[in-house]
């Protein structure tokens, strides 16, 4: 009798971490607007080109979007940026703590959304910034100012009830 629950006590494990995952996606995280500094970095984009704060013009709206290749949500996100870059927003991706390689030939398989990608390898920009994990999205107002630090998926309901009235008001 014994040996029964015993075979049953793995799948109940599953059970419980698949649950968790499945939760965890669906999991609204909060928000919280910020407006703080971005902080000055001297890095190297996914090219391996030197890139700092410059590259942030002033007198637009743009995103910094959090994003690896080991973050199963950042995938379930990427379609609504592509969207976005469509719409010709800026955005700029922070690659964090992922492989040079893997990051750019994840770039080439789904499409670039990101018009510069900072390669935050040792997560030290993303310390900076307070992030907590893959995928994140800030908004940056027109004078370089972090607005609103959204964490998790970015997509379509997301951007029309937290970001738009940012940038429209």
């Amino acid at each position: 009798m014994k040996k029964n629950y015993l075979i049953l006590l793995p799948l109940v494990f599953v059970g419980i971490i698949s649950s968790f995952f499945i939760w965890n996606l669906n999991y609204e995280k909060s928000d919280t607007l910020v407006v703080s500094d971005i902080p000055e970095f001297q890095m190297s984009d996914l090219k391996g080109n030197k890139i700092d704060r410059s590259i942030f013009k002033v007198d637009e709206y743009k995103l910094i979007n959090v994003w690896a290749t080991w973050c199963i949500n950042c995938k379930l996100e990427h379609g609504f940026l592509m969207s976005l870059k469509n719409e010709n927003f800026k955005i700029i991706g922070l690659n964090y703590k992922d492989n040079l390689e893997k990051a750019n030939k994840w770039l080439v398989q789904f499409g670039n959304p990101y018009k510069k990608n900072i390669f935050d390898q040792k997560g030290e920009l993303g310390f900076e910034l307070g992030v907590a994990g893959a995928p994140e999205t800030y908004l940056v107002n027109k004078q370089n100012k972090i607005l609103h630090k959204h964490i998790g998926i970015m997509n379509e309901d997301i951007w029309i009830q937290k970001f738009l009235p940012l940038i429209n008001d």
